[in-house]
């Protein structure tokens, strides 16, 4: 059996499909696993870092930002605010969006965690290397989109 997975290897090593879902799949345990002393998902961090970052930011302008529909971007705003890390104002049509005092304590954790993921990566494929794979990750992910 061993035998005959070494024939398929070729085909898997060269794929990009598998490549990327197997490495997704890693990157995000990773990652998983850290947000997760934070009481938050990835996705929860990042939207938090964003509004942090962005006072008075609108879903559409996040939802650009973070590349989810608007849909998704309700749902992990509704989880900040149900935390208390986030407050919503409306505002006319839409609704801007800021951080809480609580917030702020969660953001400042999420910055750190973010960062030290980085360090990790950087020190895992080395720093240029990392760099480069990552601005390779953002080129081909811009040749994709402007295929659509």
């Amino acid at each position: 059996m061993l035998a005959q997975a070494n024939i398929l290897k070729p085909m898997f090593d060269r794929c990009i499909y598998f490549n990327l879902v197997t490495l997704t799949r890693k990157i995000s345990k990773i990652w998983q696993q850290e947000f997760e002393r934070l009481g938050l998902t990835p996705s929860h961090g990042y939207l938090l870092f964003a509004i942090k970052e962005l006072p008075g930011s609108t879903q559409k302008e996040l939802g650009l930002l973070m590349e989810l529909d608007a849909s998704n971007i309700t749902r992990l705003i509704d989880g900040l605010e149900n935390k208390g890390l986030v407050r919503k104002t409306a505002r006319g049509k839409g609704a801007k969006f800021s951080i809480t005092a609580e917030g702020n304590e969660a953001y400042i954790a999420v910055k750190n965690t973010m960062d030290s993921l980085y360090a990790s990566m950087q020190k895992r494929f080395g720093p240029q290397q990392f760099k480069g794979f990552v601005n390779d990750l953002n080129k081909a992910k811009q040749t994709i989109l402007e295929e659509r």
